[in-house]
């Protein structure tokens, strides 16, 4: 699957490549690629619901997207940027204060999207 964009929504796959401890106590740093689209993001231990090499399915959406309570980790957040560097799109959101970034050179995949909206973060485990 690609990504699919909407108004209000982008969807993707991808594999969680690398899990790596953070400075910060109990804090790891993951990332997930997929065709187009790279992701970068911090998140608790309590809160990590995939390991390393899952196939995983990304939603960002504007509205509360429908998941599996107690398996899928979804989280409210807010776009704090939209930057353009070195050739590839960025997209940084703010997940109550832990940072996500997704990164693609694709230019109209963060359309929909503008500072300060509120989002949702989705993550689907689907090997599991």
């Amino acid at each position: 699957m690609g990504i699919d964009v909407g108004m209000n929504y982008i969807t993707y796959e991808g594999v969680v490549k690398s899990i790596d401890k953070s400075l910060i106590p109990h804090i790891y740093i993951v990332t997930i690629e997929g065709p187009d689209v790279r992701t970068v993001f911090d998140i608790h231990k309590m809160l990590k619901v995939f390991d390393l090499n899952d196939n995983v399915k990304i939603t960002i959406s504007k509205s509360m997207p429908s998941f599996k309570e107690g398996v899928d980790l979804v989280i409210k957040g807010f776009v704090i940027a939209k930057k353009y560097e070195e050739d590839t799109n960025k997209l940084l959101i703010s997940l109550w204060g832990f940072l996500l970034v997704v990164e693609s050179k694709l230019k109209h995949i963060f359309d929909s999207f503008n500072h300060m909206d509120e989002v949702y973060f989705k993550l689907e485990v689907l090997n599991k």
